[in-house]
């Protein structure tokens, strides 16, 4: 019996420390150091320092942060220390083909690019579907090589990262440029507007320059010509004086060079009619008074021929 209960307890011992074991393995180095210093101290007869526990306050993850590098470079892999090796070994897991984009402050300017994971490689993401965090959009994606400029260690770096995204993030990814764009479009639609304003305002000017020095032109060339000849009736005179008047001032608001050529005719074409006017007035003022020199002779006939009859 109790080479039996020996034997149960010593299997129970075993699966207990095994047990114990994967705990221990299984939490964080800072944890198993705290669990460990306390173990120290409470079955060992161990004292803590003045201050407190002394060991780490930084986690795996804090390490990690500290010394990750989005593309990681010989200078950067030169430190052989455990926290560069923690990194390396992280960064070698990564599928750098494709990146994931956080657009949430497109508006500012700012994009977040971090590469896949392998589970995020098994389902698709960034490739099969759209790349921006929280999108499961499959239709109608596009490639896009991002220049992507970034602040790392206290350095500026750049690299060229290719991205797949749907229309939507894609157009937020793009707002900036989009956005000066539009703007600069806009601004070349005022200066155009501007300079057709400004030479539709210098032709107006230019035409009425042109029809002012046109009416002056006219102007001065009926006061040099010679007056018509003598003798007009005074009906005549003023009529034509009321048709130069009127000439004179359509001339100045007409500068068409066709119109002008119009008026020169009919004023011409009056005034011959006025010469011809002139030149038959003689001739009935002649045929008047031989008429009137008959017409006693007539009368003096038609008496005789009544006193005959009776």
């Amino acid at each position: 019996m109790a080479g039996r209960g020996a034997a149960l307890a010593a299997a129970y011992d075993s699966a207990a420390r095994q047990r114990q074991r994967q705990q221990f393995l299984g939490i964080s180095a800072f944890d198993r150091h705290k669990k460990l210093v306390h173990d120290l101290v409470a079955y060992y007869g161990a004292q803590l320092p003045a201050g407190g526990q002394a060991g780490p306050q930084k986690t795996d993850f804090d390490i990690l942060r500290e010394n990750f590098r989005f593309i990681r470079s010989e200078e950067d892999d030169a430190t052989d220390s455990w926290e560069v090796r923690l990194a390396k070994r992280y960064y070698s897991k990564l599928f750098k083909e494709y990146a994931i984009a956080d657009l949430s402050r497109y508006k500012e300017g700012r994009v977040g690019l971090r590469w896949r994971t392998q589970r995020e490689v098994v389902a698709g993401r960034g490739q099969f579907c759209c790349g921006a965090t929280g999108c499961e959009e499959r239709r109608g994606l596009a490639s896009f090589e991002v220049p992507f400029a970034y602040q790392e260690a206290g350095e500026r770096r750049q690299a060229l990262v290719k991205v797949r995204l749907c229309p939507t993030h894609a157009y937020q990814l793009n707002y900036r440029k989009q956005q000066e764009a539009e703007r600069a479009h806009k601004e070349r639609r005022r200066r155009e507007k501007r300079r057709r304003k400004r030479e539709e305002e210098k032709e107006g000017k230019r035409g009425r320059r042109d029809g002012k020095a046109s009416g002056s032109k006219e102007r001065k060339r009926r006061r040099s010509r010679p007056s018509s000849s003598s003798s007009g009736s005074s009906e005549d005179s003023s009529s034509g004086c009321s048709e130069d008047s009127s000439s004179s001032s359509f001339s100045s608001d007409d500068s068409d060079g066709e119109a002008k050529g119009r008026r020169s005719g009919k004023r011409r074409r009056r005034q011959r009619e006025a010469e011809e006017q002139q030149q038959q007035a003689p001739q009935a003022a002649g045929a008047a008074a031989a008429g009137g020199e008959v017409a006693p002779a007539d009368d003096e006939f038609e008496a005789f021929m009544q006193g005959l009859f009776q």
